[in-house]
């Protein structure tokens, strides 16, 4: 989830408002990569005593909401502790990962009050329903990006789907998102689907889709720049694939190397690979 500024009808500690004064609540964030999987190390600072009190009464407690939009992992750490570890494996993240911290009432409060309210809430208390929201301690997100998703073993990066207008036209490519879209007319999709079932076939879609689609990628960095791109994960794959190579995805590189050269190294030479595969195919259809 994503921490997004609201109006509540009672004051909420947040580092956004000024309901409280003389009081802070924050999180402080640790990640740590273990064999397969992340270690989040958590550390929580309250400045206020009468909610700290709430905490050791059970009145209230500490929420943890860690979420990963990509692969829809989501997870609630409720503690009364303020340093905390959550072990997660490895392939339920990949992307941006949301951590959010807030202090919530555990019970019904039916006139909450706290002396570090604003002078506007002066006299004032509050009834609160239990889950509501008493304090925000921010949002951090961190970028997941897996090691093991290599450009060679496709398509992590790609996505291949059928125009939702379902007209013959020309393949359309598009890489403003996580992942670069091909878009294929209904027939050519179609057939896309068949020779997925053909594992021997597998280099030679690579070959037909991929290459010039990295080709158009290339091309597209090259006159726009990268800035735009940088923080997208089939960038962050195809920086970290050249790198293989010794190369570094930059201007630099963009301009003094042909584009053609580039979407094979990425792929780890699909070319050569694609003509071994129909040269066999060829060879088993003559045996048979």
């Amino acid at each position: 989830m994503d921490i997004r500024h609201r109006l509540y009808p009672y004051p909420v500690l947040s580092d956004t408002t000024d309901d409280y004064v003389d009081s802070s609540y924050s999180m402080d964030l640790e990640v740590t990569k273990g064999i397969r999987e992340l270690c989040f190390k958590i550390s929580l600072k309250l400045e206020n005593k009468q909610i700290q009190q709430m905490i050791y009464e059970g009145l209230a407690e500490y929420v943890i909401h860690i979420e990963c939009s990509y692969t829809a992992y989501r997870t609630v750490i409720k503690t009364d502790q303020t340093n905390i570890e959550k072990s997660i494996p490895e392939h339920k993240l990949n992307g941006t990962v949301a951590v959010c911290a807030f202090i919530v009432a555990k019970t019904s409060l039916p006139a909450y009050y706290n002396s570090c309210f604003n002078e506007d809430y002066d006299g004032m208390s509050f009834h609160l329903h239990r889950g509501n929201i008493i304090a925000i301690g921010g949002q951090v997100n961190i970028k997941v990006t897996k090691e093991v998703e290599e450009l060679s073993k496709i398509p992590s990066i790609f996505t291949i789907c059928r125009n939702a207008e379902d007209i013959d036209d020309s393949m359309k490519i598009e890489i403003t998102g996580e992942k670069i879209v091909i878009v294929l007319c209904n027939k050519s999709f179609g057939n896309y689907k068949m020779l997925t079932g053909m594992p021997q076939m597998l280099p030679v879609l690579h070959s037909m889709l991929i290459v010039p689609t990295l080709i158009y990628t290339f091309e597209k960095l090259k006159s726009e720049g990268t800035s735009e791109y940088e923080d997208l994960r089939w960038y962050k794959s195809i920086e970290r694939t050249l790198k293989k190579h010794n190369l570094t995805l930059d201007s630099e590189l963009l301009e003094n190397t042909p584009s053609f050269e580039l979407a094979q190294k990425s792929l780890d030479l699909p070319i050569d690979r694609a003509l071994y595969a129909l040269a066999v195919q060829d060879t088993v259809d003559e045996e048979e």
